[in-house]
């Protein structure tokens, strides 16, 4: 009677694990990436070994942009599914792990025929990821005094730039029904020069006009070894007259716009190669309009990573030459430098408020943390879980971050009571509507990771 209990109980367990995984992949195929992620991390406990489970549930958390369960999970698919490693090179990409992307792609290209017209495309894909491997070694440390986030249609006008370094002005130009670009003038101190973007059989080049008498003289092309078949834009002269900033879409980008830096040379009549200008200025997003004050040693540059469509990140920082390159043997750190998830705050870095005092940014006091009803941390030394401590440094990052945020935000709203136009309250309002919902997100990211750091330890001391 027992053996037949026994039986009768497998029976029905096999039916259920067959219903349920019936039901996980029906919601897998219909994209409902969220429900099947959970259907799939139940039948990953009763099978966490399996090839398929762990493709799939990878997938999920790749559509649902949750790229460490991405990673881990396509890591355990085993060798079954080729177009894992498709997906691990991206993955390893965008989270600048870049010479397993490299090897990711590689793999996936000894998946395919000869004459596959993927080839070319992966083989593209590579080059991004070896450039990130040799940017990698050289991430320069930046100490930012300040970051804004507004307005890509005029998000030239934030930058407060001296007269001194001559001037800049932003339009923007539709090319096709769908590409709107922006066209920047940059013209000398002196007045005599101008570097400016402009469309050219479709594309944006950088093109160079002097000062006749009353006049311009007629735009050229800066020079063939700036302007490719890509677009190129954003140009910056520095004071000496012979270094040029200026952004590409072009070759030996990470992805989309890349920052670059360029030198006339007396001898060649000509500018030399242009080299890309490196971590942390330059992402797999659009970073653009290099700025650099070497009086005053200020420097500016922009990018869309992580922002919305619309909006672009400014960021101001202390201009350093010669320049000082950032060097760890964490890896985890020095991807966080380099994607600017960590930074230094400037002895410089202010309120933006002009109703505030010019106060520096205090960094974040480590708070007690209770792990149990029996254990309080008041050190984040104290966590003996690595990936733990790992988040708890991350979390001293992010409250810094949150602090500065919560200090222009209560600028702004102290702003926006002393403003005196209707114009002025609008472009304060503007501003507050994108401070609030981000202080409330990265409080709640914050507090996500607390909670993750502290079942993580607890997960350790109690398995120990």
């Amino acid at each position: 009677m027992k053996l037949f209990t026994n039986i009768l109980f497998l029976f029905f367990s096999l039916v259920l694990v067959a219903q349920s995984a019936s039901e996980s992949e029906a919601l897998f195929n219909n994209k409902q990436y969220a429900k099947a992620k959970t259907a799939y991390e139940s039948l990953l406990k009763r099978k966490p070994n399996d090839a398929l489970l762990n493709y799939r549930y990878a997938r999920c958390s790749y559509e649902l942009k949750n790229y460490d369960a991405a990673i881990k999970h396509f890591e355990q698919a085993g060798a079954r599914y080729p177009l894992k490693d498709l997906y691990l090179g991206e993955l390893y990409f965008v989270t600048y792990q870049f010479d397993l992307s490299v090897l990711a792609y590689q793999n996936y290209l000894t998946t395919l025929e000869p004459e596959d017209k993927k080839i070319i495309e992966i083989e593209h894909l590579i080059q991004k990821s070896v450039l990130g491997t040799k940017l990698l070694n050289r991430v320069e440390s930046i100490s930012i005094m300040d970051s804004s986030i507004v307005n890509k249609s005029d998000f030239l006008r934030y930058y407060d730039v001296s007269s001194e370094l001559g001037t800049l002005s932003q339009q923007r130009i539709r090319l096709n029904s769908k590409s709107t670009y922006d066209k920047i003038a940059f013209t000398t101190q002196r007045g005599d020069r101008q570097y400016l973007s402009d469309s050219v059989k479709g594309n944006m080049n950088i093109m160079t006009s002097y000062k006749l008498l009353d006049e311009w003289s007629p735009a050229v092309s800066a020079s063939p070894i700036i302007n490719t078949k890509a677009n190129e834009n954003y140009p910056f002269l520095l004071l000496d007259g012979i270094s040029l900033y200026f952004a590409s879409d072009g070759e030996n980008t990470l992805g989309g716009y890349d920052i670059f830096l360029t030198k006339y040379s007396s001898s060649t009549k000509d500018f030399l190669s242009p080299e890309n200008a490196g971590f942390p200025f330059n992402s797999p997003a659009n970073d653009y309009m290099m700025v650099i004050d070497e009086l005053h040693k200020t420097a500016w540059f922009a990018t869309d990573r992580n922002q919305p469509a619309g909006k672009v990140a400014i960021y101001k920082f202390d201009y350093n030459d010669p320049k000082v390159y950032f060097k760890s043997e964490d890896s985890l750190i020095l991807r966080n430098v380099a994607q600017l998830k960590s930074y230094k705050m400037s002895k410089k870095s202010r309120s933006v408020s002009r109703s505030t005092a010019k106060a520096e940014t205090e960094p974040a006091k480590f708070e007690n943390i209770v792990i149990n009803d029996s254990i309080v941390y008041n050190n984040p030394n104290q966590f003996q879980q690595t990936k733990a401590l790992q988040l708890y440094n991350e979390i001293t990052l992010m409250t810094n971050e949150l602090q500065k945020l919560q200090q222009t935000l209560t600028a702004a709203r102290a702003d926006y009571d002393l403003a005196t136009t209707s114009t002025e309250k609008q472009k304060i309002a503007e501003q507050i509507r994108i401070l609030e919902p981000a202080v409330f997100q990265l409080t709640k990211e914050i507090a996500t990771k607390k909670k993750e750091a502290i079942n993580k330890e607890i997960n350790f001391l109690f398995n120990k």
